[in-house]
Order: C-alpha cells, then structure tokens, then sequence
C-alpha cells in the first residue's frame, strides 16, 4: 500500500491544511469519486451528519464535491471489496465515531483491504478510522485487570467498555495504535496495553497530528505530539515523545 494515514481526531481548521490536507495531497486529480468516506453510524441522521462533517472538511481542502463519495457500512452491513471496486476510488478515508462500532462494521471482510494494497490506494483515518487500523486494535475501556480491576483514565474515554480490550483490526500498520491521546489521556491506555503484553507496541497520537507511513517509516505532521510506546524490561515501558519539529 502507498500511503497509510493515521490521524488522533479533532478538526482545528487551522491545522486542516499540515494534516487532511497531507492525505488529499495523495488523491488523484481526476475521476468521479477519487476519494471514498467511510462512515459507520448506527442511524441514518448521524450517517448523513457525519459524512457531511468529513465531505466538508476535504472541500474547504479543494477536493470538488462531485468526487466525494459516501460509502455507509454497519455491522449488519459491513464494508466488502466490492464496494470498493464499483467506485475505484483514488484514496480511502474511514472517519471518526465510536471505535467498536467502526470495527465492528470494518474489520470482518478482509478483502476490502487486499484492494487497498492491490490497486495502491492509500487508506487515511481519523480517531476510530485510526485505531482499526492496527494489526491489534485498541477498541477502549477505562479499566486494567491485573490482580484486581484498576481505573486507567477517566471513564468518558471509554468508549462505552469497561475493561481495556484490543481485537484483531486491519492489519495496515504492525503496532497499536490509541488517539486523543493527551486531550483524552489514552495515552496511558496505550501505556497499561504494551505493559500487560496485550499488545507488542504502539502510537498514542494526538488531535490535530497525524502519523504518515510509507514503507515502513513513520512521520509526524500536525501541531501536537504523537507518542511511541514498547516493551522495557521487568515490567517497565519505554515512552517517547515525537512532534513535527522532532521527527
């Protein structure tokens, strides 16, 4: 695949430009629908809301409306490669909401995904369009199990689940990965998932900043911090902290 595009959530239109406007620079100039917005919401006026939200930002980026296209999935009707390939888009996008419904409708055909690195389309996320997109993904909780159930961060980050859970995602990148990170403080979900061996590693990314990875180098853009997380010794975990200006 080309291009995989991971971005922590928020819209600061100030920063639309160093982070949305990173993944249009990728789309192709010409065809019907070079870019597909994948959208997965339970009711059809959040559907239309939220895919109205998303259409917006990429035209305020320049991408003529005529080219963007509404792919609505659910777990009742989850998204398949033949959707894809009525549309032969030039760029994927899956937008944000809640991240075990976005998972739920997008990681249960894995067809659709050999057509990304099929055709090299380049895939693009934002907050659960980011974390699915993990070979392990992180769906939430506000929990940790050890000897005991532990709080880790504040329950409105949850994502409606108790305990921490990962599931199998998408495969695009080999490392968790967890967003809002310093808004929300997941960054120390992210910190308990690598420390209980949940996951082997991972990127806590926050809003307005987006992880670009190309052949398997990874880069920073957007105003805020994106954080590596791996395994140390007896225990521990090793946290670093990277920005656009740090690499």
């Amino acid at each position: 695949m080309s291009h995989i595009f991971l971005h922590g959530g928020g819209d600061d239109p100030t920063q639309r430009q160093a982070t949305f406007g990173r993944f249009v620079q990728l789309l192709p100039q010409a065809g019907t629908a070079s870019l597909a917005l994948v959208v997965a919401e339970a009711t059809d006026a959040d559907r239309q809301a939220s895919f109205g939200d998303y259409r917006a930002i990429f035209e305020a980026l320049g991408v003529p409306a005529s080219q963007i296209a509404p792919v609505f999935v659910s777990p009742q009707t989850p998204l398949q490669r033949h959707m894809l390939e009525t549309l032969q888009p030039g760029g994927v996008f899956v937008c944000g909401g809640a991240t075990p419904y976005y998972h739920q409708s997008l990681c249960g055909e894995p067809g659709w995904v050999r057509y990304l690195a099929e055709a090299n389309i380049p895939y693009g996320g934002t907050s659960a369009g980011a974390a699915i997109a993990s070979g392990t993904a992180i769906l939430g909780g506000w929990q940790a199990l050890r000897s005991t159930t532990r709080p880790i961060l504040f329950q409105g980050a949850s994502e409606g689940l108790d305990l921490l859970t990962v599931q199998p995602g998408l495969g695009l990148v080999p490392w968790a990965v967890d967003v809002h990170a310093s808004q929300w403080g997941t960054l120390l979900r992210l910190v308990h998932a690598v420390e209980l061996g949940l996951v082997s590693a991972g990127w806590a990314i926050d809003e307005n900043t987006a992880l670009i990875v190309r052949e398997g180098e990874t880069r920073v853009v957007g105003s805020g911090h994106a954080y590596c997380v791996v395994p140390g010794s007896a225990r521990a975990v090793s946290v670093t902290m990277h920005t656009v200006d740090q690499g």
